[in-house]
């Protein structure tokens, strides 16, 4: 089975499936594109995504094993921003790519170990309510049923991912607090943003409040959320392998 609670943490579940459940209806659409970019002789070809073996351990939390089954389709979607120009990932930045991939991973698996030794529990509703939501990335439940299949997951697997998704979530809420942005942060923001912007006219400032408003709570929910990290690891036993 491929375990997707790092997908599903870092909101990348619907587009693994999605990915996954297009396979056998573009798989018509690939063959002709195949024979057009064969006739383009010279075209570039898109570069490989580097990986690393799937059964490696690329980490331990408390004894809790992280190998390159779920590391790749983290470390796989990191490479995607280059792949996706048709470029390769400088190989002087993939070591440091891994390490930042697989310190994430550490980080969220310290945050789920902290969740379910606090008792915190997902209700059958919260989870059926999510899954829900997962549906409505496909068109109908055909496909995402499909999708499922070729993700090598049962909806039972999908269930447990959920719910282990819906801890981590609530640990998070119960843990940080996000400090109310002022107006003054705010137009702060604004202002800098149209010093540093193109020649292309900028917005007013009431129009974008809102996305100004929630970007910098996110980035102090980021800031927080490492913080958290940072004490939860000084108290585990972590190694990373990669």
């Amino acid at each position: 089975m491929r375990k997707l609670t790092y997908l599903l943490i870092t909101g990348l579940l619907i587009v693994v499936l999605a990915a996954c459940g297009g396979n056998e209806e573009s798989s018509n659409d690939k063959k002709q594109e195949d024979t057009k970019t064969e006739e383009k002789a010279g075209e570039q070809k898109q570069p490989e995504v580097d990986k690393v073996d799937k059964d490696k351990v690329v980490a331990t939390v408390n004894g809790k094993e992280i190998k390159g089954e779920d590391f790749n389709a983290l470390y796989s979607q990191s490479q995607m921003q280059y792949v996706q120009m048709g470029q390769e990932v400088p190989k002087d930045q993939l070591d440091q790519m891994k390490k930042q991939v697989a310190e994430s991973m550490v980080g969220q698996e310290l945050i789920l170990q902290a969740a379910q030794e606090e008792g915190i529990e997902a209700s059958d509703d919260k989870i059926n309510e999510e899954l829900e939501n997962v549906k409505k990335g496909f068109e109908d439940e055909k496909k995402f049923e499909a999708a499922l299949k070729e993700s090598d997951m049962t909806m039972e697997d999908l269930k447990k991912e959920i719910a282990k998704n819906i801890q981590y979530t609530k640990y998070i809420d119960q843990e940080i607090k996000v400090d109310e942005v002022s107006e003054e942060e705010m137009k702060e923001y604004y202002e800098k943003a149209k010093e540093q912007g193109s020649s292309e006219e900028m917005p007013a400032y009431e129009d974008v409040k809102p996305q100004i408003k929630e970007g910098l709570e996110g980035e102090q929910k980021n800031k927080k959320t490492q913080e958290l990290i940072d004490k939860l690891k000084k108290d585990a036993d972590v190694k990373i392998n990669i």
